[in-house]
């Protein structure tokens, strides 16, 4: 099944985007599109790593069961999240650069291809 592979792919991937955040957060800070004005702000990109490390657990393990259902729907609320951070580094004023913007649109999108797949059997 070609959605369950590329489902274990996104799951890395938000497992390496969230220690890279935890673990560099003023790199990963630059590639979210985040300014950091204030050291404080160190603290938000952490715990977006987080967020995004819990996300590709809970992938991982709905692509452990044989319920296809709720793993379309798991990947689809993960294409949720991006969708808000497009919005929310998109309002930001200044914008996020546009590569920054086009990271997490390309993340939500990429995330609502893959939950159809998986949905659909694919």
């Amino acid at each position: 099944m070609i959605g369950l592979a590329f489902t274990y792919l996104v799951a890395l991937g938000l497992l390496g985007i969230g220690a890279g955040a935890l673990l560099a957060p003023r790199v990963s800070a630059r590639q979210y599109g985040i300014v950091l004005d204030d050291a404080r702000a160190l603290a938000f990109i952490r715990a977006m790593g987080a967020r995004d490390v819990v996300l590709g657990v809970l992938l991982l393990l709905l692509a452990s069961t044989e319920r296809r259902d709720l793993l379309a729907l798991g990947v689809v609320a993960s294409a949720a999240v991006a969708a808000v951070d497009f919005v929310v580094v998109s309002r930001d004023r200044p914008p996020a650069p546009a590569r920054a913007r086009l990271l997490h649109a390309g993340g939500a999108l990429g995330l609502l291809v893959v939950g159809v797949a998986v949905a659909s059997g694919l």
